[in-house]
């Protein structure tokens, strides 16, 4: 592809709603994905009701896009021609085409797959920017009436959520002098993605830790936690502990939108020189695991965050001897923590690691049986 060509398939990209506000790094890499692609004047691209697995940008010629009707002939909805794009919901969910697309006359296409921007979407920044990118689409077509009215749109949201937020999360948990960790989601499909665990270290020696899920309605919750996490990996950095909830919290209200009912509860684990400092925003359970098979509970501080802008949160160390675990979660019923506590109980001893496998395997039964919520979790093992 020439450089002039290349220059205008990157312009085409950026005028897609879907990709509209990425820097030109990002619309580089999603053009590096495009295959070429040649269809015949009167050739169908793809029908009504088959799988949705590419978008395309049309590069010369023209398509046309038409809806089945019963008797059998079609009604024509619109027509793409040399720099317009379609079929940008297949990134977003593996629903059935809506329409069919027919060449109007020799066609020139560029293609992306699902299957090659699913695996871009492992790149956390993209993902980030793509979220927030969708947000203010929504935003610009009310945002109430899109948040509220779930209908093909509202389902390929929850879908593109859910992918975001499995690229958001690390692959493996970050670990600690003095402590063994782990961190997991057990997700349900059958409900939108509304918690997230992350971790990270930073260069000054400590390692941070959150578990986070998103309470109310309004926008879909992997647009909130997507925005909180990179604030938190922006804020807690350069903050001391006793601040990194205060900070995030007044950030995060600044990135709600006026009038709808969102917040992000969040418990935050800060873990320096061997010491285990403690901080919640909102009812995050978690139960320390003792020695001694008793359990204790960490206290909650203040409010989630968005909802009080000023509020100061507390911190607290949270002491834990050799082979005691803390256990912490998104969201969780009373019964099921206990069934946690009670599993971690009898592996007294296990890694955190395959106690985390363990859990989740767990989660994901009880799901099945219609509990309908994801839950996030983290366990941290003191070691001599």
């Amino acid at each position: 592809m020439s450089s002039e060509s290349a220059e205008k398939v990157i312009e085409v990209l950026g005028r897609v709603p879907l990709f509209q506000g990425l820097p030109r790094s990002d619309l580089q890499r999603i053009a590096a994905l495009l295959q070429p692609r040649e269809v015949n004047a009167g050739e169908f691209l793809f029908r009504e009701g088959d799988a949705g697995d590419k978008f395309y940008i049309v590069f010369g010629g023209a398509v046309e896009v038409l809806k089945e009707r019963p008797l059998g002939d079609h009604e024509l909805l619109a027509v793409k021609r040399g720099g317009d794009a379609f079929g940008e919901m297949a990134l977003l969910t593996e629903a059935p085409r809506s329409a069919s697309v027919r060449a109007v006359e020799d066609t020139r296409l560029l293609s992306v797959a699902k299957s090659d921007f699913d695996r871009l979407l492992g790149g956390e920044s993209l993902s980030v920017r793509l979220m927030q990118g969708l947000a203010r689409a929504l935003r610009s077509l009310d945002i109430r009436f899109a948040a509220r009215h779930v209908g093909t749109g509202g389902d390929a949201l929850e879908e593109y959520g859910k992918l975001v937020l499995a690229g958001l999360e690390p692959r493996t948990a970050p670990q600690a002098e003095g402590f063994r960790i782990a961190g997991a989601t057990a997700r349900d499909d059958a409900v939108p993605g509304a918690s997230l665990w992350d971790g990270f270290a930073t260069d000054d020696g400590r390692t941070l830790f959150t578990v986070m899920d998103v309470k109310g309605t309004g926008l879909p919750p992997a647009h909130l936690l997507a925005v909180t996490r990179s604030l938190f990996r922006e804020i807690a950095p350069r903050e001391d502990a006793s601040q990194i909830l205060r900070r995030l919290n007044t950030a995060t209200f600044a990135n709600l939108f006026e009038g709808l009912d969102e917040c992000v509860e969040a418990a935050l684990i800060h873990i320096r020189d061997g010491t285990l400092t403690w901080s919640c925003a909102g009812e995050q359970p978690a139960v320390v695991l003792r020695g001694d098979g008793s359990t204790d509970e960490p206290p909650s501080y203040g409010p989630p965050l968005g909802i009080l802008p000023h509020f100061e949160y507390s911190t607290a160390p949270l002491e834990l001897d050799d082979g005691e675990t803390l256990l912490v979660f998104s969201e969780a019923r009373p019964a099921l923590v206990k069934g946690a506590v009670d599993l971690a109980r009898e592996r007294a001893g296990t890694e955190p690691a395959e106690l985390a496998r363990l859990l989740q395997a767990a989660l994901k039964e009880i799901q099945t049986r219609g509990s309908e919520t994801d839950v996030s979790f983290l366990v941290i093992q003191k070691i001599a």
